[in-house]
Order: structure tokens, then sequence, then C-alpha cells
């Protein structure tokens, strides 16, 4: 489990932990209290990676969804049928709106419409909440499809992590600093020093690249 975080090989121990004690898995609930997420969606990010890992298989919907995968099991991908996870909801918006408590789906996509190749890429999909992109043609309400990665270019849109918040923002990088800039004047840009660093107190992160949008018609 060497690519595994510390986090997330606790979170596996836990879930182990409590299939011996109490003979089923906890809920997304009980790992946030366990491990004190300030929101939901810090526990979903690091049980999507875990089941990306192929540590743990989720049935969408489900309290207590969360399975084990036994070892020298391999899944049998469908790469036109890619069940894109929805890990819940990112602000578009003020810091501050913290992420709601939203239930897990999935969206059929074909991955290719994303820019990817592969049968089992890292994507996921998050529910905008706000209007700072707007002007960036994201809308509230609009599915952000996002590539999984820890680095972005200057300019691309990203999913960043402040804390155990997330943001929807243009990312732009400065001489002295990182600049995480809304798409609607009416937001001021976020300033931080050094991704993967520390300012101000403030522990921060690139999640991920957006790459697609979908909206319902």
């Amino acid at each position: 489990m060497t690519n595994l975080t510390d986090t997330q090989k606790e979170i596996l121990e836990f879930i182990d932990q409590s299939i011996q004690d109490r003979g089923f898995p906890p809920t997304l609930r009980e790992i946030c209290e366990k491990f004190k997420f300030s929101s939901t969606n810090g526990a979903r990010y690091h049980i999507y990676r875990l089941q990306k890992l192929g540590h743990l298989d989720v049935e969408p919907k489900t309290s207590r969804g969360v399975k084990r995968v036994a070892k020298g099991r391999k899944k049998t991908p469908s790469r036109f049928n890619y069940r894109l996870p929805i890990l819940g909801r990112v602000p578009a918006g003020p810091l501050n709106l913290a992420s709601p408590d939203v239930r897990e789906d999935e969206i059929g996509v074909d991955p290719q419409f994303f820019g990817s190749q592969e049968a089992e890429p890292e994507l996921f999909g998050l529910r905008v909440n706000g209007d700072s992109m707007i002007n960036a043609g994201i809308f509230d309400g609009d599915v952000v499809v996002v590539r999984s990665q820890l680095t972005a270019g200057d300019g691309e849109i990203v999913v960043a992590r402040v804390e155990e918040e997330a943001t929807v923002k243009r990312f732009r990088r400065m001489r002295n600093a990182i600049v995480l800039e809304a798409a609607n004047p009416a937001y001021e840009p976020i300033r931080i020093s050094d991704l993967g660093g520390i300012e101000n107190g403030q522990n921060v992160g690139i999640m991920g690249v957006v790459v697609g949008l979908i909206r319902a018609i």
C-alpha cells in the first residue's frame, strides 16, 4: 500500500476494524467524524482515491456502500460505459460556502469525450454551487468533470483544496504567489504563496483540472 497516503491507510484500517467489530462498514458521516473532516467532501475524495486504486468498491446512494476488494480480484472495465463518480458539491464562490451533504451519484460517460484514452481514467465529477465562474461558462448546478492531478498549468481551471474545503477557480502562477482567480468580477481572487505548503495557516493544494462540463437540460 505504498501508493496510499497516511490518511488513506488509516481510513482502510478504520473500515476493516468496523467490519470486524460490527459486521458492516462505517458510513461516510462516521468516517468524516473519525478523521475530523470539516465536510463530507474530504471523506468522499479519499474514498474515491481508494476505489480508483483498487482497495474499495463503492455502491452509489447507499449509506454503508463501501466494500473491501478481495486481494487478487481484477475489475473488467467498460471503455464506453464509464461510470463517472459524482463526489458531491464544490463551491464556485467564497470558501465559507461549506459543501452540504450530497449523496454520491454516477453518470455514464464516454471518457474519450473528455480527452482520455484510458478505460479507467482518473476522472471524477463535482456539482458546482455558486456563480463565481459564470464568465467561464460554468453555472450553478453544472457538473464539472475533473481529471485528478496535483499540478496545473497557468490559466487552467482547477479544483483546488484549501484546508478541507474545495473551490473551482482559474489557476494563475504569478512571480511570488499562486492566485486562484474567479471568472466573475464580484469575487476577489484567492492569493496563496505556495501550493502544497502553508500560507496564513492554510493547507492548500490542487485536486485536479477541469476537462469538461455536464449540464442538465
